[in-house]
């Protein structure tokens, strides 16, 4: 991280921090501070009040630096005179129009706080709070899809706060030693229920924003959650000796109350260090939109469970090694007080025997469900998946592959006799089983034979990173238009349409400005079709598809009616992918991006062609393919 981005995090999580115990000072107040009535609950109400009010103070400060801070990033320049040029922009944004009103209900927050009810200053920084999710990873789109993620968000930063900040309004209580039992057993059941809150909505976002185990344990980012997880588990832990130990004992008169102060104490600390990393999270790329350095030379994979060989084995090893694992809870799980009793040594030692014999069979046979990976295993291809990429491997592939994979890709090159073991067969469906990252692998840093001769040369001092992606996308489509050659035209799997530019006519599409952008429309793609009659066009535009012509011609507009574009690299593309020689070919394409069929010949324009391109296309929406537009679009 820069230094701007330093000040950045830094600022953040000083705000956020102080905007926490803000809340939750007052929550506390609120909801453990309750009867009776008395001269030490009004007393403890106002050292509260007088808390909260400096909590909130201090928070705007530090919002007003975050701001500053935000600001110098945003121009790339940390000057004085930077940042004051820079504020107004920043305030135009969606991160200064949800942090300016946060600021301002701050400082309600402090210039009135000292007459509010507890409660109406609880809600004006419940509020400043809850709003902050707006500006977090969660809240990148607005939209329906994103409301539950945002609602969870706003949650887990009220519960975090009502834990943090009422640890903080404990410790204050603590003062009064003829409270702190109660209060500290009236405590237990909000720490529970923010701690629930704080599981269940990190799970639900934390998921989407790390990535799966790649980006968990591959990422900076994953890897800062995991550390957020460990200091999470430590909170727990004080927690549970709290409730389970200090609070009772406090009660009886046999722990002293230094000890739950020192309990309280590191847990603040803890959590303290928990929003300082929170903050980090913010301030940088979520894993699941970063590339994952995989560490192990193994990874998961359910490939062999379908295997006619070996699937039975693979299966047993799973089933045997289940029920080891129950055999062995079975035999070790403690007793729980009216859920659970422990099964008499009659029960447990046979459980035992049970769970070595099923391990003992089970375990050794796990191996099968994973095969080989490399660090990029998880890499996905940054190319978009575009006509250009397409075309930019496909005048890389005769200079640095044909060679030895031959001019089609099915390993029939002029040097393929001459090699230890023969080339992979490109057009083979099976290539599609390997990851983006493993080829990716492959062509950086070569292959080796069974004797570690290298059988195929690392290409990484010879292309360029971005090189080697186009060739991978090019080995997509030639693969592709192989198998799509044999089934006579049709995708029987979701592969992706190539992105391409293109201009629409004015109307609901006015604002399509790429392939991408007629989601949700099925589309019949053009090309080489310069010359289409105004019959046959109306006949296509009767159907459910919108017709989109790609002209050979550079400065060719589209015919009225039809989006279109002079895209020279998508003859090279779509002829690949849909495995076509020279002359007119159409492509239908689902409303998901998917590619589903593909001809060669004119543009239709008879009934019964019309007829058919419906059918088929209503074919295609009522039978998507089960992953969408395919695995290799990463916009």
């Amino acid at each position: 991280m820069s230094p701007l981005e330093t000040s950045l995090a830094v600022t953040r999580g000083l705000h956020i921090a102080l905007a926490l115990a803000g809340w939750g000072l007052p929550a506390f107040a609120i909801l453990v501070l309750k009867a009776p009535e008395g001269p030490e609950r009004a007393a403890l109400i106002g050292i509260l009040r007088r808390w909260t009010r400096g909590a909130a103070l201090a928070a705007l400060v530090a919002g007003l630096a975050w701001f500053a801070a935000q600001a110098a990033v945003f121009v790339g320049d940390g000057t004085p005179s930077a940042i004051l040029g820079a504020l107004g922009p920043t305030a135009g944004t969606r991160y200064g129009h949800v942090l300016i009103p946060r600021l301002a209900l701050l400082a309600a927050a402090v210039a009135f706080g000292g007459r509010l009810p507890i409660k109406a200053l609880a809600g004006l920084l419940g509020l400043s709070l809850a709003l902050h999710a707006a500006v977090g990873h969660v809240a990148v789109t607005f939209n329906a899809a994103a409301l539950p993620g945002l609602v969870a968000e706003m949650l887990h930063l009220l519960a975090a706060g009502a834990w943090l900040g009422g640890m903080a309004g404990l410790l204050l209580a603590l003062a009064r030693p003829a409270l702190a039992a109660d209060l500290a057993t009236r405590f237990s059941p909000l720490g529970v229920t923010c701690v629930t809150l704080l599981a269940a909505t990190a799970l639900l976002n934390g998921v989407g924003l790390i990535g799966g185990l790649a980006g968990l344990i591959g990422t900076p980012y994953g890897q800062i959650a995991l550390a957020k997880a460990a200091l999470f588990a430590l909170m727990l832990g004080c927690a549970a000796l709290n409730r389970w130990h200090v609070s009772p004992g406090l009660a009886r008169g046999t722990v002293g109350i230094g000890a739950l102060r020192l309990s309280v104490c590191v847990e603040l600390v803890l959590g303290t260090a928990v929003v300082a990393l929170a903050a980090w999270l913010a301030s940088i790329v979520p894993g699941a939109h970063d590339q994952p350095l995989w560490p192990f030379t193994r990874k998961l994979s359910g490939e062999i469970l379908s295997d006619p060989d070996y699937g039975g084995m693979a299966w047993k090893a799973i089933a045997l090694t289940g029920l080891g694992l129950v055999a062995t809870l079975l035999a070790i799980l403690p007793p729980w007080p009216g859920a659970w009793r422990r099964p008499s040594p009659a029960v447990r030692l046979p459980a035992l025997a049970v769970a070595a014999a099923s391990f003992w069979f089970g375990v050794p046979d796990l191996d099968l469900l994973t095969v080989q990976a490399f660090p990029t295993s998880f890499w996905s291809s940054p190319t978009g998946f575009t006509a250009a990429s397409v075309a930019e491997g496909a005048a890389l592939f005769p200079s640095h592959c044909a060679r030895c994979h031959g001019a089609g890709g099915a390993g029939d090159g002029p040097d393929a006799a001459n090699l230890s073991i023969p080339p992979a067969d490109l057009t083979a469906h099976h290539l599609l089983d390997h990851s983006e990252g493993d080829i990716f692998w492959w062509l950086t840093h070569g292959m080796p034979d069974p004797d570690g001769k290298p059988v195929m040369p690392a290409f990484e001092g010879q292309l360029s990173e971005d090189e080697r992606w186009a060739l991978i996308d090019y080995i997509h489509t030639l693969n592709s238009g192989s198998t799509v050659a044999e089934a006579q035209g049709v995708w029987t799997w979701g592969m992706p349409a190539p992105e391409l530019d293109l201009r629409c006519p004015a109307g609901p599409l006015a604002k399509a400005g790429s392939l991408a952008d007629l989601a949700g429309h099925p589309v019949l793609l053009a090309i080489g079709h310069d010359d289409v009659s105004a019959p046959a066009l109306a006949a296509v535009q009767a159907t459910p598809v919108v017709p989109v012509i790609i002209a050979t011609a550079a400065d060719q507009a589209p015919p009225p009616g039809t989006c279109g574009g002079a895209v020279p690299e998508a003859a090279v593309a779509y002829r690949t992918i849909g495995g076509t020689a020279d002359g007119p070919m159409l492509v239908l394409i689902d409303s998901r991006g998917a590619l589903r069929r593909v001809w060669q010949g004119p543009f239709p324009a008879t009934p019964e062609a019309v007829a058919q391109l419906t059918a088929q296309t209503a074919d295609a929406e009522r039978h998507p393919f089960a992953t969408g537009g395919g695995g290799h679009h990463h916009h």
